[in-house]
């Protein structure tokens, strides 16, 4: 199969090798992932994807967001949360204070990592529920978002407690962290449960579209 060069974006295309079928431009190269042609009725163009193609193209979107969450947003957004909450405690004027020359590059990495996993967890939560919502636009509350949508969709139930005890932990983490920094363990394994969710959802998409693909 011939290489492809240039910025096309991701998304269906006409097979390059000539069959009559969809194939899937991941933006770099072109995957395993294929569709035959819908039959044309009379006067219909093959030149637009079906319905059905339409959707592939939103689950390869959703795919990609949650890829980016699990290789580098759910770690930006946590290790950015725990510099802030850090910061504030040993901000300049308090007790235990840092430098300023030291404070000012640190809150600028934190703010900047929490940037990038708040646009991270916002764009999966946009991505599973198939439109934006408030609760994917809030800081803090769309990471909760994103574990109730993924738990969901892996066919988890009653995860209210779960989510409870998410909650109970990044308070309490906020309140303690001055005193008993060690309570960024229990920080961390929200994040790790979190990435568990992320990548099991992962593999659950691909393995969905690949038994779709079998079955066509």
């Amino acid at each position: 199969m011939s290489d492809t060069s240039g910025s096309i974006p991701a998304g269906w295309y006409p097979d390059p090798s000539g069959a009559r079928q969809w194939r899937v431009w991941n933006g770099t190269a072109w995957s395993n992932v294929t569709r035959a042609y819908a039959p044309l009725a009379t006067g219909a163009s093959a030149s637009a994807p079906s319905a059905a193609t339409q959707l592939g193209v939103a689950e390869l979107e959703t795919l990609s967001a949650l890829r980016r969450l699990k290789h580098f947003g759910i770690v930006a957004y946590y290790v950015g949360f725990a510099l802030v909450v850090g910061l504030v405690d040993h901000w300049p004027g308090h007790a235990r204070a840092i430098s300023l020359r030291l404070a000012s590059p640190l809150l600028g990495v934190a703010v900047g990592l929490s940037v990038i996993g708040y646009v991270s967890f916002a764009a999966a939560v946009r991505g599973l529920r198939g439109r934006w919502s408030l609760d994917a636009v809030v800081p803090v509350v769309n990471t909760f978002a994103a574990s109730l949508v993924m738990s969901t969709r892996l066919g988890v139930v009653n995860n209210t407690f779960r989510l409870l005890v998410d909650a109970l932990v990044t308070a309490g983490y906020v309140l303690a962290s001055r005193t008993n920094p060690w309570f960024g363990v229990f920080l961390a394994s929200v994040a790790a449960y979190q990435y568990l969710r992320c990548s099991l959802l992962i593999d659950a998409m691909i393995a969905g579209s690949d038994r779709r693909d079998l079955a066509s």
